[in-house]
């Protein structure tokens, strides 16, 4: 039988009691603003159990901590936020944590990353723009200028509009797969600055070097690989840390950076990745790669009416043929080793 929980959570303190009581499994963490700082208290967490036989929410404490008892039998789990005052999920990608209990582990930590009125001043508002340089007969654009792993390139809300081309057009050729996605209906979740070096961007001249933005598109075969994936969804991330972006560029934490996830289901985004350009291979942390050649630009003008931000990680539709955007061209990415 089904069984609905809901109630508060104990103090953070009091975490460590539940853990040695009658469940065999917890979930904690805490839910944070979106610049890792501030705890939010009074958020839903919910988890639900794959078969539909267990349901239980609570509610994160001032602290923002949580810590939800699990039944001693294994299972798979779904674990999210309900958000009813406008808060949006930044982290994790697509707004869910999925697990399963065993033997392995007693407790399982997630923490959450929302925006909230509770975080103050909502994230300023930015654009973004890729390019390169040598045309390339496969996407009739302009691709970097020599063999690399990864070829990316287009823009995001051009113009600081999120309806000009359906928010824009974003194009990622993985050459090692024989894969070439293309996305559209792009939604910014945020415009912010790197931890570790100066604010801002130079040329132009910006307030932020980073942002986040997400989507659906479609991912499809190349150089005789036929495969279609048909709609996917995707989660980005770009730095804009100097000019020049790549080439030309001394220092290495002056060059551009670039994150990518392309992914089927928005209910597991982990589980179900085709295409993920990072450091470390895990699809749930954000670790983009230096560019090796193009460049990455954001903007803020005609940005003094901020637009509307969601943190949707695109939808389950096929998506509608972008309206023509004029590119900037392509830059290209060298997968980086440990």
């Amino acid at each position: 039988m089904k069984r609905l929980f809901f109630g508060g959570v104990v103090s953070a303190a009091a975490l460590l009691v539940l853990v040695g009581n009658a469940f065999a499994w917890h979930l904690c963490g805490r839910v944070l603003c979106d610049d890792g700082s501030l705890p939010v208290g009074g958020i839903v967490v919910e988890v639900r159990a794959g078969d539909g036989s267990f349901i239980h929410a609570t509610v994160s404490t001032a602290d923002g901590a949580y810590c939800i008892a699990l039944p001693d039998a294994p299972a798979a789990y779904t674990a999210t936020l309900l958000l009813y005052n406008g808060e949006q999920i930044v982290s994790p990608p697509g707004g869910l944590y999925e697990f399963s209990t065993n033997d392995g582990e007693n407790v399982f930590t997630q923490d959450w990353i929302i925006t909230s009125e509770a975080c103050g001043p909502p994230p300023g508002a930015c654009w973004l723009t890729a390019g390169g340089a040598k045309f390339s007969p496969i996407t009739g654009t302009d691709l970097g200028e020599s063999t690399k792993l990864n070829n990316f390139g287009g823009n995001v809300y051009p113009g600081c509009s999120p309806t000009a081309g359906d928010g824009g057009q974003w194009n990622h050729i993985a050459n090692e797969l024989s894969l070439h996605f293309k996305g559209w209906e792009i939604q910014v979740l945020r415009c912010g600055n790197v931890e570790g070096i100066p604010p801002g961007s130079t040329s132009p001249v910006t307030p932020y070097n980073f942002i986040e933005f997400t989507g659906t598109g479609t991912l499809r075969g190349i150089k005789g690989n036929k495969a279609d994936y048909g709609t996917v969804h995707f989660f980005a991330r770009c730095e804009d840390r100097n000019e020049p972006g790549s080439n030309g560029q001394r220092d290495g934490a002056g060059k551009d950076r670039y994150f990518l996830h392309v992914y089927g289901s928005p209910a597991d985004p982990a589980g179900t990745t085709y295409v993920l350009v990072d450091i470390d291979g895990d699809p749930t942390t954000v670790d983009p790669l230096t560019i090796t050649d193009g460049n990455l630009q954001l903007h803020v003008s005609s940005c003094d009416s901020p637009p509307s931000f969601s943190a949707t990680r695109g939808t389950s539709e096929t998506p509608a043929a972008p309206a023509p955007v004029k590119t900037t061209g392509w830059g290209q990415l060298k997968l980086l080793y440990r």
